[in-house]
C-alpha cells in the first residue's frame, strides 16, 4: 500500500501538468518551398507555435528583412549629371569636372566612412583638381554644395 502511494504520489501531478521547457531549434536556418507550402526557419530560436488563418503554423522568432533607402537633399538628375569626379579608385589627385554647371559659390567637403569632415574647401575653377596624397587608403566621400545646397555626392576610394 505505501508503495501504491508513493507512485501516486510522483506520477499523478506529472500526468496531470504539463511543463513547458525550451526546445532547441538545429543551428542552422533555410528557406524551403514546396508544392504545398513553404518553411522557413532561423539559427539559435526558441520554439513557439501560434496556428493562423488558412492553416499557418509559424514555429519560431523570424528575423525581419528590412531595406533602408537613406536619403539627400540633392538637386535634379539634370545638374547632378554635369558634374565628373574622376579617376576612381585614385592615387594621389582627384579631378571634379563641372563641364555645362556654373562652379561659382560652390565648395566640395570631404568625408571619411564614418561621416568625420576631413576637409572643406571653395571651388575655385571648372576644372579642379584636389591633391589627397596625405590620405589614408581607404573609402572616402566627397560632397559637392552650391549655395549651402548639396548637388552631388561622390563614394571615392583612395588605393
Amino acid at each position: 500500500m505505501k508503495r501504491i502511494f508513493t507512485y501516486c504520489f510522483f506520477l499523478i501531478p506529472g500526468i496531470c501538468f504539463h511543463i513547458n521547457a525550451q526546445k532547441a531549434v538545429l543551428a542552422t536556418g533555410s528557406d524551403a518551398t514546396g508544392s504545398n507550402g513553404s518553411l522557413s526557419y532561423s539559427v539559435g530560436q526558441i520554439d513557439y507555435y501560434n496556428k493562423g488563418s488558412n492553416s499557418q503554423i509559424m514555429e519560431g522568432v523570424q528575423q525581419a528583412y528590412e531595406i533602408t533607402t537613406l536619403s539627400t537633399t540633392e538637386t535634379s538628375a539634370a545638374d547632378k549629371n554635369d558634374i565628373l569626379l574622376y579617376p576612381n579608385p585614385f592615387k594621389d589627385f582627384v579631378f571634379l569636372d563641372f563641364t555645362t554647371n556654373d562652379y561659382k559659390n560652390s565648395e566640395y567637403q570631404l568625408f571619411d566612412s564614418s561621416g568625420k569632415l576631413l576637409k572643406e574647401e571653395k571651388i575655385k575653377d571648372s576644372k579642379s583638381e584636389f591633391n589627397f596624397s596625405s590620405l589614408p587608403s581607404a573609402m572616402y566621400i566627397i560632397r559637392v554644395n552650391k549655395d549651402g545646397k548639396n548637388i552631388k555626392t561622390f563614394k571615392i576610394i583612395k588605393k
